[in-house]
């Protein structure tokens, strides 16, 4: 058998390959007996249907098998004898199969790139210093006052205004026919929310309750539903009622509703702790995230197609689930999954820089990790999740995908604490 690699890129390969006649009428005669002994044809005995009907029968289905079994034998003993790791599905180009002739085939893969490793030792990283800001403190404990905010019916003749919650009825038109979910009674709107369409907010500002208003307004040329995206719309509304936030005082009352604090003052320093230790923790995570970017900065090299894609389905699903976790969707904030998959790629392509660089690095460094530092990491896992440890740590015994991918990203970050030991970090204040 003939193999030939050609490079087609620092990332893609094409395996040619080519069969000797003897091979393929070998595996031809193979396939066809094993569908002799399998099939049956009216007049004709199990075993003994000549091979010119098997051929007028089942002709397409003997080169399939054949072809798939002459593809299996060789495709992979090319790449364990040429040492070649894909990371993508082959694309096969196949010659037709003709008894007494060579079979001809190629394999066009993907590889990752072999990294001609720079300087990764005393990189310059810069760190932000940790500043407690009181600011942070006033504006978490505003959000808790207004999540302890009632709303409360406005009293007496006044006009709608800006912060406001109106309750309203109303219903859209298009070209006078009203259009389907246009319609709401009842319906609960901050005004200056910004979170109707467009310039209806602004014209319910003004109306008082029992007031009826016709609005006019454009729908954005992005909006989620197709139908009604860049078209002009009418709204009937009547405003029924009028509400205000009424926020409770910030005193020492105010915060015993918030666990067994005393007062006022036990509240903001457990605010103050708990803001200081979030912004470590982010301070920490840029520090790591820095020096990975200057580690890409430093290395240019192409990336294969099949990792990037990989890696855009994780970031897609990451973030479905986050928005199903609101009951939000991609057409619901105006886009789609194409327009996100374009916009994240560049951070899917860097991702897929930091981790073949680090995967490098780990390989040059000798840094793995031990089966007792992965149990414990199971540990924390169960422990979070408030789970039995046995389970979760059959969960991953019992699956090697999820596993690997536990101890590369052990692996990691163990090698980005490698780096942060040798590297010049500089603290700054921002």
């Amino acid at each position: 058998m003939l193999v030939n690699v050609e490079n087609l890129s620092p990332v893609k390969k094409k395996i040619s390959f080519e069969i000797p006649s003897e091979r393929v009428s070998k595996e031809i005669e193979k396939v066809y007996e094993e569908i002799k002994k399998t099939v049956s044809i009216k007049g004709f005995r199990k075993g003994k249907v000549p091979r010119a009907i098997i051929e007028k029968h089942y002709g397409e289905r003997m080169e399939a098998d054949a072809l798939k079994n002459l593809i299996n034998d060789t495709y992979f003993k090319a790449l364990i004898e040429n040492k070649i790791m894909p990371v993508s599905q082959p694309d096969f180009e196949t010659d037709p199969l003709k008894t007494g002739e060579p079979f001809k085939y190629a394999a066009t893969i993907e590889t990752a790139p072999e990294i001609d490793l720079k300087e990764y030792k005393g990189v310059q990283v810069e760190k932000r210093i940790l500043v407690a800001d009181e600011k942070v403190v006033d504006a978490r404990l505003v959000e808790l006052q207004e999540g302890m905010a009632q709303l409360k019916v406005v009293e007496g003749p006044r006009p709608a205004v800006d912060g406001d919650f109106v309750s309203m009825d109303f219903k859209g038109f298009l070209d006078g026919v009203p259009f389907d979910r246009g319609e709401a009674q009842d319906y609960l709107l901050q005004l200056g929310s910004k979170n109707f369409i467009p310039g209806f907010e602004d014209q319910v500002i003004g109306m008082s309750p029992g007031d009826f208003r016709e609005i006019k307004v454009t729908f954005p040329a992005d909006y989620g539903n197709a139908e009604l995206a860049g078209k002009d719309a009418t709204f009937e509304v009547k405003l029924k009622e009028i509400k205000a936030k009424e926020l409770p005082p910030l005193d020492d009352d105010f915060a015993k509703q918030f666990g067994s604090f005393e007062g006022l003052s036990e509240l903001k320093a457990r605010i103050s702790e708990v803001y200081e230790k979030e912004e470590a923790q982010k301070i920490e995570n840029e520090l790591r995230d820095n020096i990975v970017k200057a580690l890409i900065e430093k290395h240019d090299f192409e990336v294969p197609e099949a990792m990037v894609e990989k890696q855009l389905n994780v970031l897609i699903e990451n973030m479905k689930s986050n928005l199903a976790g609101q009951n939000m969707s991609f057409e619901q904030l105006g886009t789609s999954e194409e327009k996100i998959r374009e916009q994240s790629r560049s951070v899917a392509v860097n991702q897929v820089k930091g981790s073949l660089l680090l995967a490098a690095i780990a390989e040059k460094e000798n840094i793995t990790v031990e089966e007792a530092a992965i149990e414990e990491k199971i540990r924390d896992i169960a422990a979070q999740a408030n789970k039995d440890f046995e389970v979760i740590f059959g969960i991953y015994q019992s699956n090697p995908y999820a596993k690997d991918t536990l101890v590369m990203q052990m692996r990691e970050d163990k090698t980005i604490d490698f780096l942060l030991s040798q590297a010049s970090v500089t603290e700054i204040e921002k």
